[in-house]
């Protein structure tokens, strides 16, 4: 019984193996691939940390550049996401047409526009 069961490891851990493209890389680059994702982690973490901080100091004056068409507050948080200058009057018109999803009462619903910021941005 127990050399099914060790059998049935070895078949489950090498069905994952192929010699097609993969997100997983090969053992002898794992070190480095985890030191790459940490680093690229913490760099995203720390971009989205200051979008949202911009985006929940200014919820209200955003909401108002929105329905304005642009403005300072709301400049600011695009370019401390990324996103390039082409994309964001595509980026203002999805602000302004979906208020369900990125509008509250106060202004702006901080979420939804810290991730939409964060997915138009590079």
């Amino acid at each position: 019984m127990r050399n099914r069961s060790d059998l049935l490891l070895i078949v489950i851990l090498l069905a994952g193996c192929s010699g097609g493209p993969s997100h997983i890389p090969p053992l002898w680059q794992l070190p480095g691939a985890a030191v790459s994702s940490a680093y690229e982690n913490a760099g995203y973490d720390a971009k989205r940390g200051r979008v949202k901080q911009i985006v929940s100091r200014h919820s209200a004056e955003i909401a108002a550049e929105i329905d304005a068409g642009g403005g300072i507050r709301l400049t600011e948080a695009m370019v401390a996401a990324g996103v390039p200058e082409a994309t964001r009057p595509m980026l203002l018109t999805d602000f302004r047409s979906r208020p369900d999803i990125y509008r509250n009462w106060r202004g702006v619903q901080i979420e939804p526009v810290t991730v939409a910021l964060m997915v138009h941005g590079n």
